[in-house]
């Protein structure tokens, strides 16, 4: 917090992040965020645009200093050693494939609709393959740099009481879905830096108004569906925040449903990715390129080659890569619980979660067309 001192080590950190789960901060920040996010999706979403000039830029400043400082530390080495050095044992599981995939498609929201959300505020003459480009880079370099941050700072400060392998162990029960790394080790590295508070309140800042500008998007994308489809803009609003918060309740009070949240969906992203890319392909892959992307006021230009992606390798991939994970999962990761839909991480669960929001989806579907149909019948 802004008024308590940084944790000096790995059992003050934990006891904090501890204590912030327990407590009713989670819960409360939920509700806050929430409620924000759709009043500024009412009012306009221009304001946050000016507020994340200033505050990305800061973090990027931030990342850059903290990297510098966590280089800096005895054994960073270490660290940054473990990351690089492939495992090639692990890289033949279906799971790492499908964590890096889904990653990207979450950090850059290409796969779960934020990009039909940016394309109606976007003008004719703004360049998507440049921007699609920036975003993909962009979002790599800086997800490369917090992970040279952390690694360096874990090996750091624990490697002259440590092995390698009692670091590793240490890393992985730092929160389910990874939710301790940042909150656990960044404090610590802050609490080695001259003005370590000021940079601490700086990045987390940052950090949240990166994730806002994110549930922004997300809040717009699904009040725009039911706008298009009649509702009134402050109604839907309403809706989809308070649907939002009340779904979202589970994970902000227990961390094993928000990672089972993160899990399932986490995999859904394949799906929605392979829906968007089924669009596209029924839209026409020729067209699609030459009519909406590679138009006369955009320098940069699309090849044939794009269309053999859409068309053949994103399905092959999906199909691949959930085909082998569901494979795997029933015979060896998971042979006594993959069919138990209770179970956190089993097949069954991910199925499950799918088939009950078709069915939802689905269900408003119909009312807001038979709504829409009535509010348009000439009396």
């Amino acid at each position: 917090s802004i008024t308590s001192a940084l944790p000096a080590d790995l059992q003050q950190a934990n006891m904090i992040w501890e204590g912030f789960q327990g407590s009713n901060f989670p819960i409360i920040g939920h509700a806050f965020v929430m409620g924000v996010g759709g009043f500024i999706v009412i009012k306009g979403i221009s304001s946050i645009e000016k507020v994340n000039k200033v505050l990305i830029p800061s973090l990027l400043l931030v990342l850059v200093v903290s990297l510098i400082k966590a280089l800096s530390l005895e054994n960073s080495g270490l660290g940054l050693e473990y990351l690089f050095t492939p495992d090639w044992a692990t890289l033949k599981k279906p799971e790492i494939w499908l964590e890096a995939l889904t990653q990207n498609a979450w950090d850059t929201g290409a796969a779960w609709g934020l990009i039909l959300t940016y394309a109606a505020y976007m003008r004719k003459s703004d360049d998507v393959t440049i921007s699609a480009f920036q975003t993909g880079i962009g979002n790599n370099i800086v997800s490369l740099v917090s992970a040279m941050i952390i690694f360096s700072t874990v090996f750091g400060t624990l490697s002259p009481q440590m092995g390698s392998g009692e670091i590793l162990e240490v890393m992985k029960t730092s929160g389910p879905a990874s939710t301790g790394l940042t909150f656990i080790w960044m404090p610590q590295l802050f609490a080695k830096m001259g003005g370590g508070g000021i940079f601490a309140i700086l990045f987390f800042l940052g950090l949240t108004f990166a994730a806002f500008s994110s549930l922004i998007s997300m809040i717009e994308m699904a009040v725009k569906v039911f706008v298009d489809m009649g509702t009134d803009r402050k109604k839907a609003t309403f809706i989809i925040c308070g649907a939002g918060f009340g779904f979202g309740i589970p994970s902000a009070l227990n961390l094993t449903f928000f990672a089972n949240q993160d899990f399932v969906w986490g995999v859904g992203l394949m799906v929605s990715g392979a829906l968007i890319s089924y669009a596209v392909i029924k839209y026409g892959t020729t067209k699609f390129r030459e009519e909406l992307i590679n138009t006369e006021e955009r320098s940069a230009t699309l090849g044939p080659w794009w269309e053999i992606i859409i068309k053949y390798v994103v399905p092959i991939e999906v199909v691949t890569l959930l085909g082998w994970w569901m494979y795997l999962s029933a015979t060896s990761y998971a042979p006594d619980t993959w069919y138990n839909p209770l179970s956190a991480f089993s097949v069954a669960t991910v199925l499950l979660q799918w088939a009950l929001a078709v069915a939802l989806v689905w269900f408003f579907r119909k009312r807001l067309m038979s709504s829409k149909e009535a509010d348009t019948v000439d009396f």
